[in-house]
């Protein structure tokens, strides 16, 4: 613009002067483009739809200091404290896994013997214990690896790629929602806990992705995991479905999932939980809200 002006100056210098002064004074125009709001960012998106819940379950908790909580809602919400910032207090006083629990066997003693229970190793408290990194909280979950596997060659389905119930035969075709579920995320804890080299991280590492297979295709239309699973007129498992949410992202997040292995099932299971957080279960439940704040806080950190 400057070098036609210039020229136009030299062969009609009145002419020019106007001219300069007309594209100085030129006001900009409106963009013909409609401005619209910015995008609310995923993680937002993911942690807005929980967090009502979570100030609920606070206030509830400020009323009755001593109500114990369930360790599944303790490790969700120290999750989603890590991934929104917010100051989350875990539940205060004694955490259960359980209302009724029975006593818990020794360690050593777990799944020595033909009468396994999945549960005995499921609902031990170091495996859900918020580790922050610490080493010896590590080392508590760690050393459930020889029961762990144990029990998976006791009461893993090979034809299947699930957990039987205790009470089932090798073959049967009918599988729980909720015992697979937290099997899926105890998983996830096992590997976590083993150092890298640690050949038995490797095998947890196989079992993990051999019931990823088994649990995205068993997943209803729906996005939800039936309390049967595979039966479609079974109702269905919030609770159990959160935590398969919480595991598939976690291996898509740490790239023991690939993008086509893992991240269709989590993102329609999370659709479904989206549209559920006004259901009750999610107040009557610390187990099932810890879930739902795990699956939470592993989707706000999607790295895939």
């Amino acid at each position: 613009m400057s070098g036609l002006i210039e020229r136009m100056r030299r062969r009609w210098p009145v002419l020019s002067i106007s001219l300069a002064l007309a594209c100085v004074a030129l006001p900009k125009t409106a963009s013909a483009t409609p401005q619209t709001a910015p995008e609310t960012p995923w993680s937002e998106q993911v942690l807005s739809a929980v967090r009502p819940l979570a100030e609920g379950d606070q206030a509830t908790r400020d009323l009755d200091e001593q109500r114990p909580g369930h360790l599944l809602l303790a490790l969700g919400l120290d999750a989603l404290s890590r991934a929104s910032g917010d100051p989350l207090q875990a539940a205060p006083g004694q955490t259960t896994t359980g209302a009724q629990s029975p006593p818990m066997p020794a360690l050593g003693t777990l799944c020595l013997d033909a009468d396994c229970l999945v549960e005995d190793i499921l609902r031990r408290p170091e495996l859900w214990s918020r580790t922050d990194a610490m080493a010896a909280d590590l080392e508590g979950i760690a050393a459930l690896d020889p029961a762990f596997r144990r029990m998976a060659d006791a009461r893993f389905d090979r034809e299947a790629l699930l957990f039987r119930s205790d009470a089932s035969e090798p073959g049967q075709t009918r599988f729980d929602a909720h015992l697979n579920a937290t099997a899926f995320a105890a998983l996830t804890r096992m590997i976590d806990a083993l150092p890298a080299e640690d050949p038995a991280r490797l095998e947890y590492v196989a079992l993990y992705r051999e019931m990823a297979r088994s649990i995205t295709r068993l997943q209803s239309e729906d996005g939800w995991w039936r309390e049967t699973l595979g039966d479609e007129d079974a109702v269905i498992d919030p609770a159990a479905s959160a935590l398969f949410v919480f595991g598939l992202a976690w291996g898509l997040n740490t790239g023991m999932l690939s993008f086509n292995e893992g991240e269709a099932a989590a993102l329609g299971g999370w659709d479904a939980l989206d549209g559920s957080t006004d259901q009750q279960i999610w107040l009557t439940d610390g187990a099932a809200l810890g879930a739902l704040f795990l699956a939470a806080a592993q989707l706000a950190e999607r790295r895939w």
